[in-house]
């Protein structure tokens, strides 16, 4: 644990953090290390809290409004409130393609993905993309739409292959505790190729904790855990991975330089 104390004073920023899932359980000293955080929303209601989260951090957290590929069977009965949401929303997504659940059709989860893609070049803000063993489609669907908004591969998991397909699309890839896991072999070799301008750190509370809390609720705080190790397998620093990923999440939200 002594490797890690020495990381307590880095800052981070956290680009997928649902703390709306977690609600009153957070206090501030579960953010203190983050520069600032990302909301993302799964759906409207969760759209809603994130909204609602983000208001009580203004200076400190981003929102999105967006529906989750588990939940796309849903869409053409939100679609009109989620569209309001995502108008005001600071981002858009969670949305892509999850062919490892199939909690929707893969019909539905076409149609969804394709119209958060949609209205994020429309009105031009970042958008979020869950990829879970649907690497070919998003892929393809990314590729057909000619996007110029900043896309983020959401808890990116994809070896040197398709990592190397989507550097070409100039997509963002954010890693999470995932990274830090002992069978993650595909992962830890595949992020040494990607730009360092493109990479990006998250959480994903409350899930996805890294080691050493494997299997347990996630906190923001344990983003220093995935700082460390990303930053050994790409050879820099923590801190200076620190700033680069700020750098980085600072470009993708247009975010003026402190």
């Amino acid at each position: 644990m002594n490797n890690y104390e020495t990381l307590d004073e880095i800052k981070w920023v956290d680009t997928h953090c649902h703390l709306q899932l977690i609600g009153s359980a957070i206090n501030e000293q579960d953010i203190i290390n983050l520069e600032y955080f990302i909301i993302p929303g799964i759906d409207v209601p969760s759209s809603l809290k994130a909204r609602e989260f983000s208001q009580t951090y203004p200076e400190k957290s981003y929102w999105s409004a967006g529906l989750h590929p588990h939940e796309a069977d849903s869409l053409e009965g939100v679609k009109n409130e989620l569209q309001k949401l995502m108008d005001e929303a600071d981002l858009i997504g969670e949305t892509g393609l999850d062919y490892y659940r199939n909690l929707s059709s893969k019909e539905n989860q076409m149609k969804n993905f394709e119209f958060h893609i949609d209205v994020a070049k429309e009105l031009n803000k970042p958008l979020i993309v869950h990829c879970r063993d649907s690497f070919s489609d998003v892929f393809d669907t990314l590729s057909s739409k000619d996007t110029a908004n900043p896309i983020i591969l959401h808890s990116w998991t994809g070896g040197n292959k398709w990592t190397k397909k989507f550097i070409e699309l100039g997509v963002y890839f954010s890693i999470s505790g995932i990274v830090t896991y002992d069978t993650a072999h595909d992962l830890q070799a595949a992020v040494k190729n990607i730009p360092i301008d493109k990479l990006l750190l998250e959480t994903d509370v409350p899930y996805l904790a890294p080691q050493p809390f494997k299997g347990k609720r996630n906190n923001p705080t344990y983003i220093k855990y995935t700082g460390a190790k990303l930053a050994e397998l790409v050879d820099l620093t923590p801190s200076e991975l620190s700033k680069v990923t700020i750098t980085n999440t600072n470009k993708v939200m247009n975010r003026e330089m402190s």
